[in-house]
């Protein structure tokens, strides 16, 4: 979405801070995080639909078992996990609390492989990722990441796998 208008706003210094430590905990910048704020609550009270605008890939939410391949070192570590929502673009994974999975909000975030089973052929599909934001939800460690350049034959079967396509302006699963 072009964002081409500027807003000014005062706050307390304790929002400020307290914007500052949500933004570093998400990895993203307080202008981003409120960004996203503000088109959540836009969204969630019906007052537009900003997020079509927002993301180039539409997105389809599941409940799908999946594992991450972290490398460590040089070896490779697998990481139970359930894909929230995935699109073309990446992926919202979530992993239980207290998991070992080595995403930490301090440092660069890790490549990881992801592994999802095509439900119809039973086939194996790895799809390199980069990590661009997690949160702790308090129950949970939520990671969004975007599928790599190198991922190309896998997306072609992730999609026809999962993903919605839209046909004249509908859905269709």
């Amino acid at each position: 979405m072009k964002k081409d208008a500027v807003y000014s706003m005062r706050l307390s210094s304790r929002v400020r801070e307290a914007l500052k430590t949500a933004a570093q905990k998400e990895r993203r910048t307080v202008a981003s995080l409120l960004d996203k704020i503000i088109i959540d609550y836009l969204s969630q009270e019906g007052h537009v639909n900003l997020d079509a605008e927002r993301r180039k890939f539409s997105r389809t939410r599941i409940t799908l078992p999946a594992s991450s391949i972290v490398r460590e070192g040089v070896q490779k570590k697998a990481f139970p996990s359930v894909v929230l929502d995935l699109s073309l673009g990446g992926v919202l994974l979530t992993y239980p609390k207290g998991s070992d999975i080595p995403f930490s909000s301090i440092g660069k975030l890790p490549r990881f492989e992801l592994c999802l089973e095509d439900p119809h052929s039973h086939e194996q599909l790895n799809i390199d990722c980069d990590t661009r934001h997690m949160r702790d939800t308090g129950n949970e460690i939520q990671v969004g990441a975007s599928f790599s350049n190198s991922a190309g034959h896998e997306l072609q079967k992730l999609a026809a796998c999962f993903i919605k396509k839209v046909n004249g302006g509908k859905e269709t699963a």
